[in-house]
């Protein structure tokens, strides 16, 4: 009997909805039970909850693939940039080759001419010899003279003479006794003298032109040369750079030893798991983003061999199924990693157990 008043007077109570529209001045009213209510109300309030959470997730996705997009079109721009410079530095090696090849073609032909200088000069002075002259001198003026000891006799000779006497291009006869002397002067010694000063001349010019062009491609092979010098400088910095922040790296994970282990940890200070120290320890020291888990981890950076592993590396093991555990590797063939609750952050060998993938995680 009560169950029938409660439901009479709270279940069974009618709602009256009245409309209002604004063709019609008699309003339009209706009665709808309290339940039938509360359920139109509840479901629309699911339905605005629904329309607003997938909304949020909408624009969430959106703003992830703009980030991706964003990501890959700079990681084409470093390629891009990577495959230029290693054309340009392919390119300057070709033309230190090309300098290095003219340079001895230049020193060939430098050798080539000194040597017909040479041999031109000593048949110049057989030459001279045989005509019974002296060796010609070349003066501050660049002229060639000729000071022989015939010449100065010649002359004085000349001055000496009587009245009589034939003179250049021209014989004359003695007689003293039964000896006869006969003097015939070379009045084709001039043309002869300016013809190898000619030669002489051209072939020290040559020499010369030679000379600057050795000098103006040993210029340009210096420069090549400092060029290279430079790249070389700077890679060799950039390469020690990278070796100091491995050993960095070694360092900070090391200095956490004999801490404590705590699942789902993020701070080897107060306590971390394997994945969260590696995250730790490389986002601050190297400033690189590692995912949260071992196995999300295992899917980034470059595959290497444990032969290629170098400090600051990872070293990722399996349960049999999928990747579970993550270290560092330190070198000497040992890793430093959270171990478990028990004995917490410990170096260990790395084969203490089976290594499923070594993964450089550094880009370098």
């Amino acid at each position: 009997m009560e169950w029938k008043k409660f439901k009479k007077e709270r279940i069974s109570l009618n709602y009256t909805v009245m409309l209002v529209p604004h063709s019609q001045k008699k309003m339009i009213h209706f009665k709808t039970p309290v339940w039938i209510f509360g359920v139109f109300f509840l479901g629309l309030l699911v339905l605005t909850g629904a329309c607003l959470f997938f909304a949020g997730s909408r624009h969430q996705l959106k703003q992830v693939r703009k980030e991706k997009a964003q990501l890959e079109q700079a990681w084409e721009q470093l390629a891009q940039q990577k495959e230029l410079a290693d054309q340009e530095n392919e390119a300057l090696l070709k033309e230190q080759k090309l300098q290095e090849q003219e340079l001895s073609e230049l020193e060939q032909r430098a050798r080539n001419t000194l040597e017909e200088l040479e041999a031109l000069v000593e048949r110049e002075s057989q030459i001279r010899q045989e005509l019974g002259l002296g060796q010609l001198q070349e003066d501050g003026n660049g002229a060639v003279t000729d000071t022989t000891e015939e010449e100065a006799l010649d002359s004085e000779t000349t001055q000496n003479e009587p009245e009589g006497v034939m003179q250049d291009g021209e014989e004359s006869l003695q007689s003293e006794g039964q000896s006869q002397t006969f003097r015939i002067a070379s009045s084709g010694m001039p043309m002869f003298l300016e013809e190898n000063t000619a030669d002489f001349e051209a072939i020290r010019l040559e020499l010369l032109y030679m000379q600057n062009r050795l000098a103006e491609k040993n210029g340009q092979y210096d420069s090549y040369m400092n060029t290279i010098t430079e790249r070389k400088e700077a890679e060799a910095a950039e390469k020690l750079r990278k070796e100091a922040l491995r050993a960095s790296i070694v360092t900070s994970a090391l200095q956490y030893v004999g801490n404590p282990y705590v699942y789902g940890g993020n701070n080897p200070n107060t306590g971390v798991d394997c994945s969260g120290f590696t995250r730790y320890v490389l986002g601050n020291i190297a400033g690189v983003y590692l995912n949260r888990t071992a196995a999300e981890q295992s899917s980034q950076g470059r595959s290497v061999s444990a032969q290629e592993a170098r400090p600051g590396d990872l070293v990722f093991y399996s349960n049999g199924s999928s990747v579970n555990h993550v270290a560092i590797y330190i070198g000497d063939g040992r890793v430093v990693h959270a171990s478990n609750e028990r004995v917490g952050i410990i170096t260990s060998d790395m084969y203490y157990r089976t290594p499923v993938k070594i993964k450089n995680v550094l880009g370098d």
